[in-house]
């Protein structure tokens, strides 16, 4: 694949890696950095010496506690450094995918200042929890998003899950998380291929410089791409009042972007002949009176293509150094709330039970001592073996009592002294006999 700008997509956390993959198989070099080692043996895609495990201790996973995926990840810090060296030499820009609300991802600001030692352009593509989400995950990724801006890398894009969802609702348990990465990854490199890739002709070109200006414009990035039927509008024309709608719906970014902070922006259309022929030769004026309008005088990059035996219109946009999206507002509030009743939970104390009613009860006094001899049976018993019907079977037994006389002989032997040969011969008189 023929790409305006060679990207190195590092992957951190499950989310992020699960990304990476996806970025591996449309011809993307990407490696994956986790403390879980179980999500890395699931990335077919990314060749195993490109996969860094970072657990802390014997952990496995971070358990959503970034404070033990940042120790984590300084734990096996030189570690994490060589292999990434390695992996960027060559590349243009740094690419870091990771999901905000997991305890390893949420880590991505810290990730990405580490690479500002390596001198390349850094963009962090990142997901947001649903709404459904808790509050825990919600806390993580509204920090994690104000240290990503406070690093200022060259761009941030946000992927809104609550848009995943919406955007297949008739998706299998198992293909759901799949069919969402390959779109977010399809749709960025579709931006980053060359128009070669399209077999298309060129009337005005969206070139590998402009793409560069407005994905490295820092701030936020939004991109996305609308198909229409040719059928559904005469000209190009038709497109222009629909312009802001297109931006807002084409893709799965964030929602709530006040667009007149945009400083930059591109547009690039492929359209069949027919329609093409039918579109005044003012579009371009139109169009760009219209971007100028709805984001308060930014630049932007046009391209426009003829789409031979094509029968629908693509459109393709992008919004660069945008502020914090209403979206993320809204997750503030539902965070603050949520998360206090969380933090008053776990802060209570537990209650126990009022056991007193107990307390008078002797449940054990009744019994029989477990240390006495079971009844019949006296502590000079023994069990005494006899063969029966070719089987064997035990009796209690008494032990015979010492007599008299054997007592006194014994402490008589004890008490004289004797030859070794007398004593033995002695103490065999006194055996009973076999």
């Amino acid at each position: 694949m023929t790409t305006r700008l060679k990207f190195a997509v590092i992957g951190l956390g499950q989310c992020g890696g699960n990304l990476a993959n996806s970025f591996a198989k449309y011809g993307y070099p990407s490696m994956a950095v986790n403390t879980s080692i179980l999500d890395l043996k699931d990335l077919a895609n990314i060749p195993e010496n490109r996969k860094i495990h970072t657990p802390l201790n014997d952990t496995d996973g971070a358990g959503k506690d970034p404070r033990i995926g940042e120790k984590a990840i300084f734990s096996h810090l030189p570690n994490i450094l060589a292999g990434i060296q390695q992996f960027v030499s060559g590349a243009d820009a740094i690419l870091i995918t990771a999901g905000l609300g997991g305890g390893t991802g949420s880590n991505v600001a810290l990730l990405g200042n580490m690479m500002k030692r390596f001198n390349l352009p850094i963009v962090s593509l990142v997901t947001i929890p649903t709404n459904d989400e808790s509050a825990l995950s919600k806390v993580n990724a509204l920090r994690a998003i104000n240290r990503i801006v406070g690093e200022n890398f060259d761009s941030c894009i946000i992927v809104d899950n609550n848009k995943i969802l919406n955007q297949f609702p008739n998706s299998s348990l198992s293909a759901f998380y799949p069919e969402a990465n390959d779109y977010v990854v399809k749709t960025f490199s579709n931006f980053n291929s060359l128009t070669t890739e399209f077999s298309a002709k060129s009337l005005i070109s969206f070139d590998n410089e402009d793409f560069r200006k407005v994905l490295l414009s820092k701030g936020i990035l939004i991109f996305g791409e609308t198909e229409l039927a040719a059928s559904q509008i005469n000209t190009l024309d038709d497109i222009l009042p629909r312009l802001k709608e297109i931006w807002q719906t084409s893709g799965l970014m964030a929602e709530g972007f006040n667009f007149a902070t945009a400083a930059s922006g591109a547009i690039s259309i492929y359209a069949p002949a027919a329609i093409l022929q039918k579109t005044s030769s003012r579009f371009l004026n139109l169009l760009g009176e219209e971007f100028k309008s709805l984001t308060n005088g930014a630049t932007c990059y046009f391209g426009l293509y003829e789409v031979p035996n094509s029968t629908t219109i693509r459109i393709s946009t992008m919004l660069g150094r945008l502020t914090i999206p209403v979206r993320l507002q809204e997750m503030l509030v539902e965070a603050s709330s949520e998360g206090k009743n969380l933090t008053q939970k776990l802060a209570q104390i537990l209650p126990t039970l009022d056991i007193s009613s107990l307390d008078e009860m002797d449940l054990f006094s009744n019994g029989p001592d477990p240390r006495s001899p079971a009844p019949g049976l006296s502590d000079t018993s023994v069990l005494s073996r006899e063969a029966v019907n070719g089987g064997a079977s035990y009796r209690s037994e008494p032990v015979a009592k010492e007599s008299k006389e054997a007592k006194e002989t014994d402490l008589d032997l004890e008490n004289r002294s004797y030859s070794l040969e007398e004593y033995v011969k002695i103490k065999k008189a006194k055996s009973p006999a076999t």
